[in-house]
């Protein structure tokens, strides 16, 4: 009996402000500002609203949360009682998670998320890709976010309807990942500049439903399309664009017609286009302050039809005369004998000043690709070589007598590259074939001043310094070396 009436004096001292044993509740005195700054430490939407039952205090204080984050397994009843109870003006970030959510649950939270949200919408629909085919399991209504400045929907299998009316204000970023879009309005419609003044950053990856994209914009500023198969035409109309990415778009293998593309982008500055390109259909227009460009991988041996495909990709670097960085990546088919060496194709490269190289071996020797490609941009005057190991790399061995050592006058004829003055190399794992082109490197380039070298993770350190002494051998004293170990990537952006 006297426990019992220990128990709810001690509530009734919480309640009241006061502390456990008569003593001042010192938490609740706290400002509001140090409070809020405790709740977001829980990073739980959920649970920061319990905190209310601590005393009349602090009914208010979760309510004023600028963060609200619901992870994988809240109760969707939850999550719609806290946005209704929240103070929306006060909303500045919501995160929402789930496994297998249906349309019908997201309806039930997301038009309250809507209503007053001030900045950023995370959601997260995650589960088994091949259960439904995306849309199958119904469509989610998107409202309209007056007031919000970023949104990114991750909705796996859901379909999504976009709004046919109102003004994403202050919108700047939008993400959308695998959603199959559905009618009656396009995303076309709801990214224009009248719809979406504010825009800066756009990211559209595996969307279905995306088969023509026109966008018209004043304010973008990046735009990312990846794993588009099904986009037959892409129009952009983009005045103040300055980075755009399109990554495997264009690739349905049921639509044997010709990609459509026209860009309009004269503040271009970064372009990497990976996806199918055909001079005649891919149209771009005045790209003066272009910096930048990625083109397709080039299989650097195969028969024909690998030689169609590599033309199209030197032709697009060939439409730029001029540009500060060309980023081109070597790509090693697996070898069957009947392949002959594909990149003396390659007789003119834009005039540039940085190299960018990223090489995908598989085992065999890239040395005379390599030199091919630093024959035709003697002038460079800085050369990034990225080393890229497959997961599956000791599925790949070298055999003796393989094509990938010819031609072999790389070896031993001249090269001078006279303007190279830095070097940057990630990935080195040390390999016979890796060291013999850094070694001739470091003779071609007779000004070189600074290399830095970056080994692959699964280089020892016993072995990291055995590699190091080598390329010191290899070096000049003129030349400034670095080194570091494990992890890490250059960047080529």
């Amino acid at each position: 009996m006297e426990r019992t009436r220990g128990h709810r004096r001690r509530k009734l001292s919480v309640a009241a402000g006061v502390g456990v044993g008569g003593g001042e509740d010192r938490l609740s005195a706290l400002p509001d500002d140090v409070l809020l700054h405790i709740l977001l430490k829980l990073r739980d939407g959920p649970v920061a609203a319990r905190t209310s039952v601590l005393a009349r205090r602090w009914r208010r204080v979760w309510a004023l949360l600028p963060e609200l984050h619901f992870p994988v397994g809240t109760d969707p009843d939850r999550i719609r009682a806290a946005l209704t109870a929240h103070d929306a003006l006060a909303l500045h970030h919501l995160f929402v998670a789930g496994i297998e959510v249906t349309p019908e649950i997201a309806a039930a939270w997301l038009p309250l998320a809507a209503r007053g949200l001030s900045g950023v919408l995370h959601f997260k629909n995650t589960g088994a890709m091949n259960e439904a085919p995306a849309g199958e399991r119904g469509t989610l209504k998107l409202p309209c976010f007056e007031k919000a400045t970023k949104v990114v929907l991750d909705l796996h299998s859901i379909g999504l309807t976009l709004p046919p009316s109102g003004v994403f204000t202050r919108l700047t970023d939008l993400e959308l990942v695998r959603i199959q879009l559905h009618g009656p309005c396009s995303l076309s419609d709801v990214v224009s500049s009248s719809r979406c003044p504010s825009l800066r950053r756009l990211s559209v990856c595996s969307v279905r439903g995306l088969d023509n994209f026109t966008i018209q914009s004043e304010s973008l500023v990046q735009l990312e399309l990846r794993n588009l198969h099904t986009l037959q035409q892409l129009n952009i109309v983009a005045l103040s664009l300055q980075k755009l990415k399109v990554f495997l778009c264009f690739t349905d293998p049921l639509n044997q017609a010709q990609p459509v593309a026209n860009i309009s982008a004269p503040q271009l500055v970064t372009l990497d286009w990976r996806g199918a390109y055909d001079p005649s259909s891919v149209l771009f227009g005045e790209m003066p302050n272009l910096q930048q460009l990625t083109t397709n991988p080039l299989c650097v041996y195969g028969g024909d039809t690998v030689s169609a495909r590599n033309h199209h990709s030197l032709m697009l670097s060939q439409h730029f005369h001029h540009i500060s960085k060309l980023i081109l990546i070597l790509f090693y088919l697996p070898v069957h004998g009947n392949e002959r060496f594909l990149m003396e194709e390659m007789t003119k490269l834009p005039n540039i000043t940085i190299l960018g190289l990223v090489v995908l071996a598989c085992g065999h020797s890239f040395g005379a690709s390599s030199f091919h490609v630093l024959k035709m941009s003697s002038g460079i005057r800085e050369l990034t070589l990225q080393l890229v190991t497959r997961r599956d790399s000791k599925a790949f061995v070298c055999q003796p007598g393989c094509i990938c050592a010819e031609p072999s006058n790389w070896e031993t004829e001249d090269l001078v590259l006279p303007c190279l003055k830095e070097v940057a190399i990630n990935g080195l794992r040390g390999t016979e074939h890796e060291l013999a082109l850094v070694e001739r490197l470091f003779k071609w380039a007779t000004m070189l001043e600074r290399v830095t070298v970056i080994f692959h993770d699964s280089i020892s350190e016993s072995n990291g310094e055995e590699f190091r002494q080598l390329l010191l051998s290899f070096s000049r004293p003129a030349i400034c070396m670095k080194f570091s170990h494990g992890g890490g990537s250059l960047s080529f952006d």
